[in-house]
């Protein structure tokens, strides 16, 4: 399954609902921006929208999105065990509440007034009613609205390096069209009030659009303080259940000690996801999806307490097989520990950046390729017959590690050496793309291989990949990470070639990690 359709069904409803009010976001607030061109253009765009947005179908849809968003972002605060997080998901939350009370008043005022109330509800009906008395109000509403949406999908879509190639044109148009629409909504307003300052025009304007009565503007008054007051009490009942589940948690259950491979030993409540319990004592743990079971990156080896452990559901069973983790690798956002356990984390947030990760095994691996490179000690045994190559790490290490002729696609097979990651012995084997060295290292596939690293470190990239004997091959170099994600490729080529050829292996497919 694709990273972005990872994580349970609530979160794939949740991200849909969110998908589908950013797109009526945007197409409302691109109509704001022809405010620019007149307000017969607003008028006429708005007439193709609406005939759409407001068809019954689409209204269904957005009604139902509206609902379920709301809903499952409530739901999901009163589940939370901690308010440790990510500046960005706090700022998430923290706009994610505020927008109810400044968006369904505004609702009352368009949507309902126009069906309840027969109000015509055109653009110059509510630029008279909000310009400039409800301005700002209306402005921090679309500023929160776009703010909300845009950090959602960027969290989301930087779960793959695709996006990358795109985040500059994204990023544009995220700060374009806001910028586009509030100034369409300041010209336009103002063109609207010099319009209204002729009392005959102002008298057919109401006219016109069935301008509210002072019954109905009471009774929407009163809706709209219904709808303010409502939210609120149903966020402060998610909060107060948060609340009453902590305090039910830590009357019932005693405390749990989480050990950390070369940090602090804690005593928590249970109850906490293992992420949560990181966060809560202060310690860095990595988790770009945001606790959500689709990236990985806040996976931890678990060295002691894994029996204690139930078996990966189905959304932390999916994300643990697309990289290939061994059985002691579990996902830190889906395990809730009942036991004493001792832990590795194998995802650590970097100290510059939010999103930039930083893997303990790449600083391995990286650091036993620099030590090599620098010392002049690449390659023990010099060849550039894989076969010569393979006899040779077979003779030092005892691990029969297939070694790939990739001469055809541009990686020149030096030699090979046996090298030390960590504390254990790895054969290596060595090949020239360039100039540059490119350090192969091939594990046994055991639980401590290091089988989803894909990132860089002090320049240097690390990829690793399962090859068809199932050796965990982990590249380091100064090329790019697309440079060993092709020379990936190339080996699983070869490897195809080989088997074509008459050589015996079981092809697997090669599986990249998304982080």
């Amino acid at each position: 399954m694709h990273i972005y359709f990872r994580g349970s069904g609530l979160q794939r409803l949740r991200l849909a609902s969110g998908l589908a009010l950013m797109a009526f976001a945007a197409t409302h607030f691109a109509n704001h921006a022809v405010g620019l061109v007149s307000l017969e253009a607003m008028h006429r765009v708005q007439e193709l929208r609406t005939a759409i947005t407001r068809s019954w179908p689409v209204s269904i849809i957005l009604l139902l999105a509206l609902i379920t968003h709301v809903a499952l972002g409530l739901y999901k605060l009163s589940r939370r065990e901690t308010w440790r997080m990510p500046i960005w998901e706090a700022l998430q939350i923290g706009i994610g509440l505020s927008i109810p009370f400044l968006l369904f008043p505004h609702i009352v005022n368009t949507r309902v007034a126009h069906a309840v109330f027969g109000a015509n509800d055109i653009y110059l009906y509510e630029l008279v009613r909000l310009w400039p008395d409800s301005a700002i109000l209306q402005s921090t509403l679309l500023v929160l609205v776009w703010l909300h949406g845009c950090i959602g999908i960027h969290y989301w879509l930087r779960l793959s390096d695709s996006y990358s190639r795109f985040a500059p044109f994204l990023l544009a148009v995220a700060l374009l069209l806001p910028v586009l629409a509030l100034s369409g909504f300041a010209v336009a307003g103002m063109r609207a009030t010099y319009i209204m300052s002729d009392p005959s025009a102002f008298a057919a304007l109401k006219a016109r659009t069935n301008w509210p009565n002072a019954h109905d503007a009471a009774a929407m008054a009163t809706l709209r303080d219904i709808v303010r007051w409502g939210f609120g009490l149903l966020a402060a009942t998610a909060l107060g259940i948060a609340f009453l589940r902590y305090r039910r948690e830590t009357a019932k259950r005693g405390p749990v000690r989480i050990s950390y491979l070369d940090g602090p030993a804690v005593d928590l409540t249970p109850g906490m996801t293992l992420l949560e319990i990181s966060r809560s004592a202060g310690i860095p743990h990595a988790s770009l999806c945001g606790g959500r079971g689709r990236c990985s990156t806040c996976r931890v080896r678990i060295e002691k307490g894994l029996e204690s452990l139930p078996a990966p559901d189905a959304v932390e069973a999916t994300t643990l097989s697309a990289i290939d983790a061994p059985s002691n690798v579990r996902l830190a956002c889906q395990i809730h520990p009942t036991a004493p356990l001792t832990i590795a984390i194998v995802s650590r947030p970097g100290v510059h950046s939010p999103i930039h990760t930083e893997f303990s095994e790449i600083k391995e691996v990286v650091a036993a390729h620099i030590r090599a490179d620098i010392g002049g000690s690449a390659i023990e045994f010099a060849s550039s017959d894989p076969a010569e190559v393979e006899a040779w790490l077979l003779r030092q290490s005892q691990h029969a590690a297939k070694v790939r002729d990739v001469e055809r696609w541009g990686y020149r097979l030096r030699g090979a050496r046996m090298d030390y990651v960590g504390e254990r012995a790895v054969g290596t084997c060595v090949y020239e793309r360039d100039t540059r060295l490119i350090s192969v290292f091939m594990f046994p596939e055991t639980d401590s291989a290091p089988v989803a690293i894909r990132g860089q470190r002090n320049r240097y990239s690390a990829l690793s990949w399962r090859d068809e004997t199932g050796t965990i091959c982990c590249s380091v170099s100064q090329v790019t990470v697309e440079v060993l994600e092709h020379l990936a490729e190339a080996w699983e080529e070869a490897a195809s070639m080989s088997t074509d050829s008459g050589e015996p292996v079981n092809l697997e497919p090669t599986r990249h990690c998304d982080e």
